[in-house]
């Protein structure tokens, strides 16, 4: 984990910037961003510092940001790769999501 704790790791959500955002040590390292639509969150875009992949650290900001769509009583949308990829692998989040091939 480049030296860095878990407890070095903050995730946020920035409204202002439409994106989810992930720290470690207080550097910026992770967005997974995001647009607003009448009944879902759209993920579209997420991207991790080179240095800081295959460390857990993608999985952590979009678990975040799947949570707090949730907790906004919206659907989630992936059109990220990413995040789409997370979302199919944990199907326990299943009945949270609108996957875009499916929308006509």
């Amino acid at each position: 984990m480049s030296g860095n704790s878990r407890d070095d790791v903050e995730v946020s959500h920035n409204c202002d910037h439409n994106r989810y955002e992930l720290r470690v040590g207080g550097e910026l390292v992770g967005t997974a961003e995001y647009e607003e639509e009448a009944d879902a969150v759209a993920l579209t875009h997420t991207v991790v510092a080179e240095q800081f992949r295959h460390q857990g650290y993608s999985s952590m900001l979009v678990k975040f940001a799947a949570e707090d769509i949730i907790a906004s009583g919206r659907r989630i949308k992936p059109y990220c790769s990413y995040a789409a990829s997370y979302l199919g692998k944990h199907r326990e989040l299943s009945h949270h999501v609108s996957w875009p091939q499916e929308t006509p």
